[in-house]
């Protein structure tokens, strides 16, 4: 985070209605990139960021992404990798994203989001990291890492 600028936000009291708590950003990446609770980089975010200041942080941070509608060819060479799962909440003109600790199968959103309809519209990576073990594939007797 060190160099990081966020942009200027102001929270209404109408964001303060929606569903979530308005960290979901700071949560995600931390758990991604591994920066514990009291941290410098967990410290270092603010809430409800705007969309262009997440643009700009996953390219300050190095993080790899895509839209895996459009991208489907990318996004399978994600699928064994843990990311983060953005979804577009079009009804309240807000986002919400959640740490997925294996993008191959893909943890629903809290229920509190489930009458806005989210879509799914953005996966992060840290391409750096190795992919990782996936029980669940394993269990299921599935090949894969």
């Amino acid at each position: 985070m060190v160099g990081f600028a966020w942009s200027e936000r102001i929270i209404t009291p109408a964001m303060r209605s929606l569903p979530g708590d308005l960290w979901c950003v700071r949560d995600t990446f931390s758990q991604l990139m591994g920066w514990e609770p009291g941290t410098d980089e967990w410290n270092g975010f603010i809430e409800a960021p705007l969309p262009g200041d997440m643009d700009r942080l996953i390219d300050h941070l190095g993080l790899a992404w895509c839209d895996p509608d459009r991208q489907p060819e990318i996004f399978e060479t994600f699928l064994d990798h843990p990311g983060i799962a953005a979804y577009a909440i079009h009804s309240q003109r807000m986002s919400h994203v959640v740490y997925q600790p294996h993008l191959r199968h893909l943890r629903n959103l809290p229920p509190q989001f489930a009458p806005f309809h989210p879509e799914l519209f953005r996966v992060v990576v840290d391409a750096r990291q190795a992919p990782g073990l996936c029980a669940r594939c394993a269990i299921e007797g599935r090949p894969g890492i």
